[in-house]
C-alpha cells in the first residue's frame, strides 16, 4: 500500500514538473549563478587554515591550523570593526525594519490611480541607483560649505556641521541613507502580502461598522504577521554580514580616513586585510567566522519563531 502511494506521489511530481517545465527552465540560470558564485568559491575557506602564498598556491602553502582565528581575536581593530558593524546594522534594523511595513500599508490604503503608481515608482527607484552615485549625492548634499543641509542650517542662524568629517555623524548618515535607499524596495514584499488578503474580510468588517483603525488592527496586521516574521528572521542574519546597512558598498562610498574609527566595519576590515595588505588567509578566516555567525543568528531566530509563533522560514 505504501509502495503504491509512493509511486503515485512520484508520478504526480513528474507530471507537475512537466506541466511547469518552462517555468523551471527559467530557474536554471539562477541555479548556475548560485553554484558558480556562491558554492564553488566556498572551497577558498581552506585558506583560513593556511599561511597562503599566492605564488606557492593552495597545495604548497604551509598549514597553520587555527593560528589566524587566534590572531584576529586579539586584534583591537577587529573588535572595533565588529562594534561598528553590529551598531550600524542593529540600529538600521531597529529603525528601518518597521518603516517598509508602514509605507506598504499606507500605499495599500490609497485607491488605485496615478498618485499611487507614481508614489510606488518614486519609492522603488533609489534601490536601483548605484552606491557610487548615492555616495556622491550624499557628499554633495552634506558638504560643509555648499551642501543644501548646511546652507539651510546657516540660513537659520546655526553653524555648519562637518557631517562627512566628524566620526560621530557617520552612523546617522549611513543608517538614514541605507533606509532611504532600500525603503521602497522592501515594501514590495509587504504589498504582495497585503494584496493576498481576502477582500471579503474588509467588506464584512464594513458591514459590521468597523472603523479603519479596527480593520487595520484586526484584519490587516494579523494577515501579514507570518510575512513580517519571515522577513525579521532573514533580517537578523544581516546583523554582522554584508547585506545590512554596514555593507561594503555603502561603507566604501561614504567613509573616509577622518571617520575611520566609526566607519571601519567588518566588511571593510576584511577588504583591507585581504586586498590592501595581501593577508589572504587572515581575511578568509574572518569571512568564514562572519558567515558562520550569520548562519547561527538566522537558525536561532527561526527556532525562536517556531517555538513562539508556530512558524518559521524553514
Amino acid at each position: 500500500m505504501k509502495a503504491k502511494q509512493s509511486e503515485m506521489e512520484k508520478k504526480a511530481l513528474r507530471k507537475r514538473i512537466y506541466q511547469y517545465r518552462v517555468q523551471y527552465l527559467f530557474l536554471v540560470p539562477a541555479f548556475v549563478a548560485v553554484i558558480i558564485f556562491a558554492y564553488i568559491p566556498m572551497a577558498g575557506v581552506v585558506m583560513s587554515f593556511m599561511d597562503y602564498d599566492i605564488l606557492k598556491g593552495p597545495f604548497h602553502s604551509p598549514w597553520v591550523g587555527l593560528e589566524h582565528f587566534q590572531e584576529f581575536l586579539t586584534d583591537p581593530e577587529f573588535w572595533q570593526s565588529l562594534k561598528n558593524t553590529v551598531g550600524i546594522n542593529g540600529l538600521s534594523i531597529l529603525f528601518g525594519f518597521p518603516l517598509p511595513i508602514i509605507v506598504a500599508i499606507a500605499i495599500f490604503s490609497v485607491k488605485d490611480g496615478p498618485f499611487k503608481r507614481v508614489t510606488q515608482t518614486i519609492s522603488y527607484l533609489p534601490h536601483f541607483v548605484s552606491w557610487v552615485v548615492v555616495g556622491g549625492l550624499v557628499y554633495k548634499l552634506l558638504d560643509e560649505n555648499t551642501g543644501a543641509i548646511n546652507t539651510l542650517i546657516k540660513a537659520c542662524g546655526g553653524d555648519a556641521i562637518a557631517f562627512m568629517r566628524d566620526p560621530g555623524w557617520f552612523w546617522p548618515v549611513i543608517i538614514i541613507t541605507c533606509i532611504w535607499k532600500e525603503l521602497g524596495w522592501n515594501t514590495i514584499i509587504y504589498l504582495a502580502a497585503l494584496s493576498g488578503i481576502d477582500s471579503e474580510q474588509y467588506e464584512a468588517a464594513l458591514v459590521d461598522g468597523a472603523k479603519s483603525w479596527q480593520r487595520l488592527i484586526y484584519i490587516t496586521i494579523p494577515s501579514i504577521l507570518p510575512i513580517v516574521g519571515l522577513m525579521l528572521i532573514m533580517t537578523v542574519g544581516n546583523l554582522i554580514n554584508s547585506n545590512g546597512s554596514a555593507s561594503f558598498d555603502a561603507v566604501y562610498n561614504l567613509r573616509n580616513a577622518l571617520t575611520a574609527t566609526s566607519s571601519d566595519t567588518l566588511d571593510y576590515y576584511i577588504f583591507s586585510q585581504g586586498i590592501q595588505h595581501n593577508e589572504y588567509s587572515y581575511a578568509a578566516a574572518l569571512g568564514l567566522v562572519q558567515g558562520l555567525v550569520s548562519l547561527v543568528l538566522v537558525m536561532s531566530a527561526n527556532g525562536i519563531s517556531r517555538k513562539t509563533q508556530g512558524y518559521g522560514a524553514f
